[in-house]
């Protein structure tokens, strides 16, 4: 075996005996001492790893075993993601930032206002069980729920908060879904590898009288989410709530 393999074989041993507290690799210069190579070799095994989906690289940070990746114990080769889906769930989200502003064509489009029409735009990211789920930003048009960032104080739902508002109903209208790699800033945030694949949904929600409440672009963790549509036209469902994040 090369140097690397060696390097990435035994740190692959050391992910699965669960030997890196908090799950962060030490620094280069450490491991290179460790196995008596150059740092080049080390950042080999690193990058290959991280390229397996068992490592994220958060440049400036560190290392750190990739929050998505469960190796079966009884062969170190072998990777398989797990998914929370089926147990008990609690699920909350995390607003990052609340600003009010005009919007791009086509979220206003989305939204059926016109571009200069300041919204109200929410960055976020959801967790299950303290878990990363899900995060991404949402429009909402100032006129349709007013105070609605004076509303999320105390509150950690986007249901929640729309009741403040006074809007007491809303469904959505219709959700497109994509798959990607994530950005370097959403692998951090999920905490997951950047080679992990992640779903892409956007999604607009309305409230009874058919106009616009909501415009949502969300990248979830294919891992933890999992989509399930019936037969009946107007009966979709998910395996998690709908508005997740």
């Amino acid at each position: 075996m090369k140097r690397w393999e060696v390097v990435r074989s035994t740190i692959l041993n050391d992910i699965v005996a669960g030997a890196f507290e908090d799950g962060r690799l030490p620094g280069d210069l450490v491991l290179a001492e460790r196995f008596g190579v150059n740092r080049h070799t080390v950042r080999n095994a690193i990058k290959v790893l991280e390229s397996e989906g068992a490592l994220r690289v958060e440049h400036g940070v560190g290392t750190f075993v990739a929050d998505d990746f469960v190796a079966d114990r009884s062969s170190n080769e072998r990777r398989f993601t797990y998914k929370l889906l089926g147990q008990n769930k609690s699920l909350k989200t995390e607003i990052l930032s609340i600003n009010e502003a005009p919007v791009e064509a086509a979220i206003a489009k989305h939204l059926n206002i016109a571009p200069t029409v300041p919204v109200t735009e929410l960055r976020s990211v959801s967790f299950i069980n303290d878990s990363p789920l899900a995060t991404g930003m949402s429009y909402f048009p100032i006129d349709r729920a007013p105070g609605l960032a004076a509303a999320f104080e105390e509150v950690d739902s986007f249901t929640a908060a729309l009741k403040r508002c006074g809007i007491a109903e809303y469904k959505r209208k219709w959700t497109r879904i994509t798959a990607r790699r994530p950005t370097p800033q959403e692998a951090q945030r999920l905490r997951i590898s950047s080679s992990s694949p992640v779903l892409f949904e956007t999604n607009v929600d309305v409230i009874p009288d058919g106009s616009p409440i909501k415009c949502s672009f969300s990248v979830i963790r294919s891992d933890r989410f999992e989509y399930l549509v019936d037969g009946n036209e107007d009966d979709v469902g998910v395996s998690l709530p709908r508005r997740a994040i």
